[in-house]
């Protein structure tokens, strides 16, 4: 038997984003996140593996076409975040937006 539980915290994109688990681009925003963690019997203190995300979509298209929360591997959530978030990495953020059709920063204005 594993003892498992669900953490919850919101977190901000401040640009478009993109998991592998959607087709495009997601907006930016504030997410509500659900972490499903299981405790790790083998580490000297207690700690917790994370198994998976579960994204809640707040949008009018994502809940036009019924979805309403996406599974994302918690390390490919933390990858997007970390994208987002660091400013020496803007080149590779824009070119990700543009190959999913989006609107870089550096053209937007």
């Amino acid at each position: 038997m594993s003892i498992t539980r669900t953490t919850h915290r919101t977190v901000t994109f401040f640009h478009p984003f993109h998991l592998s688990c959607h087709d495009g681009l997601l907006r930016a925003g504030e997410y509500e996140v659900d972490t499903l963690e299981k405790l790790d019997i083998e580490a000297a203190t207690r700690s917790y593996i994370k198994l998976e995300c579960q994204l809640h979509l707040w949008s009018e298209e994502d809940l036009a076409q019924g979805i309403k929360s996406l599974t994302v591997m918690p390390q490919e959530l933390e990858a997007a975040l970390a994208l987002d978030s660091d400013p020496l990495r803007e080149d590779e953020r824009n070119r990700m937006i543009k190959s999913f059709g989006g609107v870089s920063e550096d053209t937007a204005a």
